[in-house]
Order: structure tokens, then C-alpha cells, then sequence
């Protein structure tokens, strides 16, 4: 996919850096801020902002093309995963966004990150964090996964593979970027997997519960599942015998002797009426609390009727002479009919009369619900008195029964009492002997579904081996990348060892120089050669290979680290810019290539983006901060 960075700029300062397609070089001094500029520049692709003190809290803006539609991009320089990143489409369909910059908010479906790797067709994957591990939490692969092949950082160039394998998290997130853009990272195993992964955690969990509650019945007297079967034979057995002579027992106890069968039938109708009565003396206090409800409702009506009647007779009718605001007074004006002060015509008011009425009315009603109140008081009062006395007729009859039935079973009641106790034993035991047989179905259960999880478990484990067929495609590609890389590191004419051949190693996915591992090239000099040999050959077979969905842009911050400016090293050197100008000149509508350095490019044809110093750096500095920093003129008469 062509990924092109056209320009850059620092909102608020007159630093603007454009590039062109191809090959683009940023010189300068140490502190000038070639690496802070990389640092913008991955920012701008949706990496984690961390650039240089004079940087944070600016607003960084640039011109992005992908593929072939181009977009503005505006996003603070701020560490705040939640910070907001506005984006427009300059032609086309002229879509707008405006997204989080990595964290996921309410109210928004995606990230400024997860949009980068929309917008360049990655494929949006989530994988093991252990790969070794069947339980480890799945984490998605970033856009900043997946440029891990684009830019060589200034701290890892000379030193490591993309910062691996020292970067436990970082090791693994390369290899399964590798493994996804060369079809090594299969979907359908992915889910395979995946699946594998639930069922290895529920069985290790499934397996756990099942030794440990093993281990529970074994130091208990539940151990054996046959003696419980027959223990609870036993005890059922006993248990019903028990029964059938409580029942024959206590048939034969004659409890239908005609004095009690009468003060049970007394006992029962004398419950009825408590029942009646206590109905009734409750239905009569509802009754008497809502009459002396309307009681205080009409008093208050009364009230009321009086107040207004008082006023009608006192206040009614009043002329002024006088004006209530100024003290004036006021001259004959308007007829009978209007109001002298006013001038407006009279409300019309009830007729005294009709108030008067209604307040004979009301207060008939109230004597009349006084009447009703003292009539259920009454009423409540007998009740009241009638059930106290049931209550207490019922007492008496109980206690007549009791008498009449003690002599009955007075003379049993030991045995009574053993065959309860014999019954209660046995029952008690049966729900024990029953809790541990339900142990040993739940052990039982655990064991059947182990089985079963251990039979997929096994079939998972069948279907991934077959996904992992030789796929004669993805071999070409690794064997391309081979070639291209050693390719490459004859272009840069790098230092060779005793078994010439290099390639990259199937296992690790890591450089294999003449045999030797990146790890053992000891020289920091040789490392950066390799370095850029591999992100170079990356990019050689993605650009012939459409179906490797690598992001064709480049970026190399300090390329000429370690590496020597004089001899058989400044050839080297020369070499290995005119291999990445050669290749960044033949796909020039593709790849674009970004490099830093202190000096300028020892060849030609390269495009200087920027040129920084010491009083040019990346953030402008003030006019008059400029010119203290100038040194001092120093001229011939102040050295005499």
C-alpha cells in the first residue's frame, strides 16, 4: 500500500518540512531535531506521542497519501491517550473524522490508531500475548505493530532488530506482524486457537476442581460411592419402618372419645366467630377514622363560610376619599355603577344569603357526623368486648382439651418422643448420605466433561497441525526475502564472515549473517548495515508482491550511525545510499524513503526535506533568543 508523508508543519511556528516522493534526507547537527522530527513524523502515523520537551503541547499537522486518496491530519503532541486527532479528506469524498487518539470513548466505534489501520487495509487482528501460553489474553496488533517495519529508530539501529529481543512484548508482537504479512499467521488457525485456548483454561480449571474435591472425599467418610449406595439402602429401609410405627402407633390411640370430639367442634366454632368479630371491628375503626376525617374537612368548611361572611358585612362597600398611595384626595368621579377610586365595574359576588345557607348546611352535616361518630364508637366498643371475651372462651375450651387428651397420651410420650428422635436420626443421616452421593455425581460430571474437552482438545490440536501445510507461495516469498537481503548486503559491499550466505531465520524471523546471528555481529557499524539491508529487503518484496500488505514508506533515523566517514567505510556508506536512492528512484510513485543524518548525503540526486543546526532547530526559537545565541564577532582589532 503507497503510504506517502508530503508535509509536515508545527501549528504556531513557522516550521513547514515538505517531502518528495522518492528519497528525502533530514541533515543537521546532534541537537538540531532530526530525531524529534521522526518522532513527529511516527506520531502523525498513529504511534504513541513521545518527543523532546520543547515539543509537548504543540499541535502537529501534516498532508498524508494513501494509496490515492489524500488526507489532512491535525493531532496535539500530547501523551493523553484520549486526546482528540482531526482528520479531513482533501479530495474525493471529503470525509471527515475526529477520534481519540488510542483509547476507545462512549460515543465513538473507533481510534485515530485503529483508523490508520483501516484506512491502510491492515488486517485488524488480535493475538495470544504468550503465544506459548493456551490461557494468555488476546491483545490487538497496532498500526505502530505494523510500522515496526517501516521505521528504523535512532536507539535500536545500531543495537537491535526493532528494539527486540531485549523487548519481551515487543519480540512477540514482530514476530506475528512477520507471520501476518508473509500468510504465515493463518485466520482459520487463529480461530483454532482461539478455541484451543478456551477449552485448554476451562480443562486446567475443570481438572483443578475435580483433584481437589477428589482430595476433599477421600479425608472424609464419604470416600466410597458403593458404601454410600448401600448405606442409603439401609437407611431407607429403617426409615420406613420407623414410619409404620409411628402410623400404627398412634392409630391406635383413641382420641374419639365424645367429650373431646365436642370441645373440638366448640373450639372450631368459637375460632369462627373470633374471626367474624375481629372483621367486623376492624372494618368499624376504618369506618370511625374516615368519618372523623370528613368531621375536621367540614369544621374547616365552616371556617371558611364565616371568614367570608365577616367580610362581606365589614369590608364591603368602602368608599375613599382619601388615595391609600399619596395621601390625596380623591374627587367625585364615575356613576353608582363604577368604583370611585378604580373607575372599573364591581365584581358581582355571591349574595350574602346563599353564603349563609350553605353555612347552615355544612354545619348540619357536621352534627350529623358527630352523630355517626359517637354511633361507631359505640359499635367498635361491643366488639371490642365481644372478642376479648371469645378470646378468652377460647382459652378456657384449650385448655379442657388438653386435660381431656393428656390422659391419653401422657403414659406414651416417652415412646413418642424416641420414635420422633429415630425418625429425625435416620432422615438427618439420609440428606448426609444423599450430599455425599451428589459429590460424587458432580465428580462423576467433571470427569465426563474432562473426557469430552480432552477429545476436542486433541481434535483442535489435529486441525491446526494441518493448517501448518507446506504453502508453496508463502515459501517463495520467505526465499525472495533471502535473496533480497543478501542482495542487499552485497549492494552495501558489508563486511562478510567464513560461511557466506545470509537469510532470515525461519524460527526467530530474526538476520542470519554468513551464520552468524545479528546478536554475534558485535560490531555496532555492521549491525546498522544489516539493519538497513533488512528493512530494505522487507520493502524490495512487498513492492513485487502485491498480497504482502506492508505500507511502502521508509523511514531511517540516523543512518549513518557507527558507521565510518572515511576509506572502505565512507564507500560503504556511499553504497548504501545510492541502493536505497536506486530503489527509492525505481518504484518512485510507491516508496518513499526517509532518512537522518549529521552530514549531508555523500551522493547526489537525494532530496534535502530539512537542514538543522544548532541556532536552526526543529522549534524556531524567537528572534531575540536567535541573536543571543549568536557567538560574539571576534575581529582582528579586538585580537590585537
Amino acid at each position: 500500500m503507497r503510504l506517502r508523508i508530503e508535509e509536515i508543519t508545527l501549528v504556531g511556528t513557522s516550521r513547514t518540512i515538505r517531502f518528495e516522493p522518492g528519497m528525502n534526507a533530514i541533515v543537521g547537527s546532534m541537537s538540531g531535531g532530526k530525531t524529534a522530527t521522526v518522532s513527529c513524523l511516527r506520531a502523525l502515523l498513529g504511534a504513541d506521542v513521545s518527543v523532546v520537551p520543547e515539543l509537548r503541547g504543540r499541535t502537529l499537522a501534516g498532508t498524508v497519501l494513501v494509496g490515492d486518496r489524500r488526507f489532512r491530519i491535525v493531532r496535539p503532541l500530547v501523551t493523553t491517550a484520549n486526546a482528540m486527532v482531526e482528520i479531513a479528506e482533501v479530495e474525493g469524498r471529503r470525509e471527515l473524522w475526529r477520534l481519540p487518539a488510542s483509547q476507545l470513548q462512549a460515543g465513538y466505534d473507533t481510534t485515530f490508531r485503529d483508523w490508520w489501520r483501516d484506512v491502510l487495509k491492515l488486517p485488524r487482528l488480535r493475538v495470544p500475548r504468550a503465544p506459548n501460553d493456551d490461557r494468555s489474553p488476546l491483545v490487538p496488533v497496532t498500526i505502530s505493530d505494523y510500522l515496526m517495519y517501516c521505521v528504523l529508530r535512532q536507539n535500536e539501529i545500531d543495537s537491535s532488530v526493532f528494539g527486540t529481543p531485549d523487548n519481551y512484548s515487543k519480540n512477540i508482537k514482530r514476530k506475528y506482524v512477520f507471520e501476518i504479512l508473509y500468510g504465515l499467521y493463518d485466520p482459520e488457525a487463529a480461530g483454532l486457537r482461539d478455541r484451543l485456548r478456551e477449552v485448554t483454561t476451562e480443562l486446567a480449571a475443570l481438572t483443578a476442581d475435580a483433584n481437589t474435591l477428589e482430595r476433599i472425599l477421600l479425608s472424609t467418610a464419604f470416600a466410597s460411592r458403593a458404601q454410600l449406595e448401600v448405606e442409603r439402602q439401609e437407611t431407607e429401609r429403617e426409615l420406613t419402618h420407623a414410619r409404620q410405627a409411628d402410623v400404627n402407633f398412634t392409630g391406635n390411640i383413641n382420641l374419639t372419645e365424645p367429650t373431646t370430639v365436642t370441645l373440638r367442634e366448640r373450639i372450631a366454632e368459637t375460632e369462627a366467630e373470633l374471626a367474624r368479630i375481629a372483621g367486623a371491628a376492624e372494618a368499624e375503626a376504618v369506618s370511625v377514622t374516615n368519618l372523623r376525617e370528613l368531621h375536621g374537612q367540614l369544621i374547616a368548611q365552616s371556617r371558611r363560610l364565616t371568614r367570608a361572611l365577616v367580610a362581606e358585612r365589614l369590608l364591603n362597600d368602602f368608599e375613599f376619599h382619601t388615595c391609600p398611595r399619596c395621601g390625596a384626595g380623591v374627587p367625585t368621579r364615575g356613576d353608582e355603577h363604577t368604583c370611585r377610586l378604580c373607575l372599573q365595574a364591581p365584581p358581582n359576588l355571591p349574595a350574602p344569603s346563599s353564603m349563609a345557607a350553605e353555612q347552615d348546611r355544612v354545619i348540619e352535616q357536621v352534627t350529623e357526623t358527630e352523630e355517626l361518630i359517637a354511633r361507631s364508637t359505640h359499635r367498635l366498643a361491643q366488639l371490642q368486648t365481644a372478642l376479648a371475651t371469645q378470646t378468652q372462651h377460647r382459652t378456657e375450651l384449650g385448655a379442657r382439651l388438653d386435660r381431656a387428651t393428656s390422659t391419653y397420651i401422657t403414659d406414651q410420650a416417652d415412646r413418642i418422643r424416641s420414635i420422633a428422635a429415630q425418625q429425625a436420626r435416620l432422615e438427618e443421616h439420609l440428606a448426609r448420605l444423599d450430599d455425599g452421593l451428589a459429590l460424587h455425581d458432580r465428580l462423576a460430571g467433571q470427569a465426563e466433561r474432562v473426557a469430552e474437552l480432552e477429545r476436542e482438545q486433541d481434535d483442535l490440536n489435529s486441525k491446526i497441525d494441518a493448517t501448518r501445510h507446506s504453502n508453496q507461495a508463502v515459501n517463495e516469498r520467505l526465499r525472495k526475502l533471502d535473496d533480497a537481503f543478501e542482495a542487499a548486503l552485497r549492494s552495501f559491499d558489508a563486511p562478510r564472515f567464513d560461511e557466506p550466505g545470509s537469510y532470515i531465520n525461519k524460527k526467530t524471523y530474526l538476520p542470519v549473517v554468513d551464520g552468524r546471528p545479528f546478536a554475534d555481529l558485535q560490531s555496532q557499524g555492521v549491525e546498522v548495515l544489516v539493519n538497513v539491508a533488512h528493512v530494505l529487503a522487507h520493502q524490495h518484496v512487498a513492492l513485487n508482491d502485491h498480497d504482502i500488505p506492508l505500507p511502502n514508506l521508509l523511514i531511517i533515523d540516523g543512518i549513518s550511525s557507527n558507521v565510518g566517514h572515511e576509506g572502505v567505510d565512507l564507500e560503504r556508506l556511499r553504497k548504501m545510499y545510492a541502493s536505497l536512492l536506486h530503489i527509492a528512484t525505481e518504484h518512485v510513485d510507491r516508496l518513499q524513503i526517509i532518512v537522518t543524518d549529521n552530514d549531508s548525503p555523500p551522493i547526489e540526486g537525494i532530496h534535502r526535506a530539512l537542514e538543522l543546526s544548532d541556532t536552526d532547530r526543529l522549534v524556531p526559537m524567537p528572534a531575540a533568543e536567535a541573536e543571543d545565541e549568536q557567538p560574539p564577532d571576534v575581529s582582528e582589532d579586538a585580537v590585537e
